[in-house]
């Protein structure tokens, strides 16, 4: 008896069975979406995986909402097609166009509870699966903190409805999650910090929407606030803003970048890519000097500081090699931390 002949007698059975090797395989990830930077896809592993689920999340103006916006923007040059549901009713028009989204290609909601959410995201997959089953589609929700049951907005103030919260959106993320797998669906979710009420041991913080979106997301994202990025007058021109994966069933997890994030253009691609060479010592930079080394085919050039956008534009492909054949992810001189 061959695997063959076994998978043979199962799926007379009416079992939909796979090897893991095949590319049919749910488990495949043969299609990966950038958020349009290098260093922030790195850490993720290639970017945002389709047919997955992905969170990020953070404190409050860390850049939640710019990067899924970038992430929308780049997904929409690619050829995909993006559904956002805004909750918060808090996205700025202009400001998509700034960062470069196609509002007019661009598929909006805003549902009022978590219940008309996953009626939004159910229809679309439906209706793209009968219309461009090969197409890519990308749902960004933004956010879930935002969103109430339809229980919570029946109830009159002071009786929460957290609970019914996290309940419909473990249902309905057990029942959206095999249609994103199969139908060439990425979910992008974006939530926020609360504090961990009545709690005297273990984490003071945890997000919104309890333990399911944990569970259901395969790479979670936590921003944290870094800076301001100002001008020489002082003026708040951006931000800057660590990210680091806390969860990754895709590539090794614990991760960590930092991300100039401007307002009306998103990520910096370029000195986002900058700090992660700097802090993986693939360039060297010595502390205090404005001029970086980087090995470019075996030479060693030297690029002042305000040259390096325009050299990372046009060593774009060799840059970006070197920063996926980064050695640093291995076990050479690992350190055990135990948790305290």
């Amino acid at each position: 008896m061959t695997i063959s002949d076994i998978l043979s007698d199962i799926r007379k059975k009416k079992i939909d069975v796979t090897l893991l090797s095949e590319d049919t395989s749910p488990c495949t990830v043969s299609e990966w979406i950038s958020t349009g930077c290098l260093a922030l896809d790195r850490i993720c592993g290639k970017g945002i995986p389709v047919g997955r689920v992905m969170e990020i999340y953070g404190d409050e103006s860390t850049g939640k909402s710019l990067i899924a916006e970038q992430i929308a923007s780049v997904a929409q040059q690619d050829g995909h097609i993006v559904a956002y549901a805004d909750t918060e009713t808090a996205v700025s028009k202009d400001m998509m166009e700034e960062v470069g989204v196609n509002i007019e290609e661009l598929i909006y909601a805003s549902p009022d509870t978590v219940e008309e959410v996953f009626k939004f995201f159910d229809a679309i997959i439906e209706s793209k699966r009968e219309r461009s089953p090969e197409t890519v589609l990308v749902l960004i929700w933004d956010s879930i903190a935002a969103t109430s049951s339809l229980q919570e907005m029946e109830n009159e103030y002071g009786k929460l409805g957290y609970p019914s919260q996290a309940k419909l959106i473990s249902q309905g993320l057990r029942k959206i999650t095999r249609a994103i797998a199969n139908d060439k669906v990425c979910m992008v979710l974006l939530n926020q910090i609360r504090q961990n009420i009545g709690v005297m041991y273990g984490p003071k913080e945890t997000t919104f929407g309890g333990m399911a979106v944990k569970f259901h997301a395969s790479i979670r994202v936590q921003l944290f606030k870094a800076g301001k990025i100002t001008t020489a007058n002082k003026k708040v021109i951006g931000i800057s803003t660590k990210a680091v994966v806390v969860k990754n069933k895709l590539a090794p997890p614990f991760q960590e970048t930092i991300l100039p994030i401007y307002f009306g253009h998103g990520i910096d691609d370029a000195r986002a890519t900058l700090n992660y060479l700097k802090a993986h010592d693939l360039m060297v930079c010595p502390k205090g000097a404005r001029e970086y080394t980087i090995a470019i085919d075996g030479e060693d050039i030297k690029v002042k500081s305000s040259e390096w956008p325009t050299f990372y534009e046009d060593n774009y492909a060799t840059i970006e090699k070197m920063v996926y054949s980064d050695s640093s992810y291995g076990t050479e001189d690992a350190i055990v931390e135990e948790e305290e």
